[in-house]
């Protein structure tokens, strides 16, 4: 079988191959995990198509038996973004991306094409043109169908993809639910990635609370902020560390809103670190992690950090419910509900018995849930399914 997967990502192992002009942080670290279960995989052949920042021309190479085809999206000849004024990819509607991988396909002549994302269209819009003539799955990574009434190009894009393809992978019972919801005519797969096993750290703490991911108001780190004021008036001082780029502007905005609090918060900002481990490092001295997202499935920082063995504080959003199903394995609450956010950091914070009663359910939770999947059986019966499906109905029209 061959497979190729269009999709974007950045791992330090690509780095080394394609060697761009600048290096960049690790980025959709779940797509380098899973693609190593085709690793050597007999009679199947993965072919990835994605783009690159900061190379100068197009790079491909074959590494554990995985073919990478890899082109910059922005300015080839520099190997650097197009000026921020100067939209020429949006412009054309990323032909020359589309004209790229449109090459590379028909060149690998795939059984089936797995997208890994609809949401980012310099990638993700090459599929419109392969949908016709090739089986093509849509990855679902996000399900935010209410962003699709916005109307800009990026949603424009996305609507289109979601709207034409016939098969979508999901990885949560609630992702199937809502999308079956919205496409009752497609055919929806549940299709896991592969999580690499971590293990507790044993750091010194040196933190109270830890947030790591996009610093932005949809990961709730203005909640947290709001939060950690009540938490402030009964543990004084309290300690948040914050990983992750953050525009200098809205950082400054973030430390005045913690400062008119008038108490004793004290912030670490990290930025944005190049390599997951040394995340992990860092996130590993707090005590626990809180991550009050308005609209997640399952975010890598919610499993990432149960696997450290933090406990972990955050809102009933997307399929974060899901993972305490059996039993409490993460402190929630409803979304925007602030107060309910510092009662349950405050639980976690005073309570030594629940610390560490939720500290090994998480552990015990990921590894039941994750680590019992076999994901590259998961993908090749969806594979094998869509092509067949494909073919029957291409004999019929």
């Amino acid at each position: 079988m061959r497979i190729a997967w269009i999709c974007h990502f950045s791992d330090p192992d690509v780095q080394q191959n394609i060697r761009p002009l600048k290096m960049v942080s690790q980025f959709a670290p779940w797509i380098s995990y899973t693609l190593k279960v085709f690793e050597h995989c007999k009679g199947v052949e993965l072919h990835i198509i994605a783009p690159h920042e900061y190379i100068s021309e197009k790079k491909e190479f074959c590494k554990d038996g995985v073919y990478y085809y890899f082109y910059n999206p922005y300015i080839p000849l520099w190997g650097r973004h197009w000026p921020g004024f100067f939209k020429w990819d949006k412009w054309t509607n990323y032909a020359r991306n589309k004209r790229i991988t449109r090459s590379w396909i028909d060149s690998i002549k795939p059984d089936v094409i797995h997208l890994q994302g609809a949401e980012n269209p310099y990638y993700a819009s090459s599929v419109l043109s392969l949908i016709r003539a090739y089986p093509v799955i849509v990855n679902l990574q996000r399900i935010n169908l209410s962003v699709l009434a916005v109307g800009n190009h990026r949603t424009q894009v996305e609507y289109s993809i979601l709207n034409t393809a016939k098969y979508f992978t999901v990885r949560t019972n609630t992702m199937y639910s809502d999308f079956y919801s919205y496409r009752p005519d497609s055919k929806i797969f549940m299709v896991n990635y592969a999580m690499p096993e971590y293990s507790p750290l044993g750091a010194v703490k040196e933190y109270d609370i830890v947030f790591f991911g996009q610093v932005c108001q949809a990961k709730g780190i203005e909640d947290l902020l709001d939060a950690m004021g009540i938490v402030s008036s009964q543990i004084n001082p309290v300690s948040l560390c914050i990983i992750g780029q953050v525009n200098g502007t809205y950082q400054e905005q973030l430390s005045q809103r913690v400062a008119s609090f008038g108490l004793s918060v004290k912030l670490s900002w990290m930025g944005r670190l190049a390599k997951l481990g040394d995340v992990h490092k860092i996130a590993s001295k707090a005590k626990i992690s809180v991550l009050p997202t308005y609209n997640d499935i399952i975010s890598g920082t919610i499993i990432e950090s149960m696997q450290l063995g933090l406990p972990v504080v955050s809102y009933k959003t997307g399929s974060i419910p899901e993972l305490n199903e059996d039993s409490e394995n993460v402190l929630l609450s409803d979304r925007g509900d602030v107060v309910g956010l510092a009662k349950n950091i405050l639980r976690l914070l005073t309570d030594d018995d629940l610390y560490r009663t939720m500290s090994q359910r998480g552990i015990e939770c990921i590894k039941e849930r994750y680590s019992n999947q076999n994901v590259l059986q998961q993908h090749l019966d969806c594979y094998r399914e869509v092509i067949a499906d494909f073919y029957k109905d291409e004999k019929q029209t």
